[in-house]
């Protein structure tokens, strides 16, 4: 019994970090878009609330497209990454917990 509290702790604690950061991500979906997009330069041209990118784009096209050349950053291209790996990681942790608290188990 106490083996299957503990469990059950642990499984609720792992949906709670992965519903906050599935939360997280979707509050700052446009954060981590911009971030992934500028990690090369890129022509960003705005398009009413959203904003469009045109990787590889010269400052003449761009000018015509009526958008702003931006200079690209690489490093920014770790942000995603890290978010897609804690997401991956905390999800997996809550679902195993979960079918194992369920009592599912895999065939050896």
């Amino acid at each position: 019994m106490a083996s299957s509290q503990a469990n059950l702790g642990k499984t609720l604690l792992w949906l709670w970090v992965s519903a906050t950061l599935f939360g997280f991500l979707f509050l700052y979906f446009e954060e981590f878009s911009r971030l992934a997009h500028n990690t090369a330069d890129a022509c960003v041209v705005q398009n009413g609330l959203k904003s469009d990118y045109y990787a590889k784009a010269t400052q003449e096209l761009c000018a015509k497209q009526g958008g702003t050349l931006v200079a690209g950053t690489w490093w920014y291209v770790f942000a995603p990454i890290a978010m897609a790996f804690a997401l991956s990681y905390s999800h997996g942790m809550f679902t195993g917990l979960f079918w194992d608290l369920l009592g599912l188990k895999a065939k050896k």
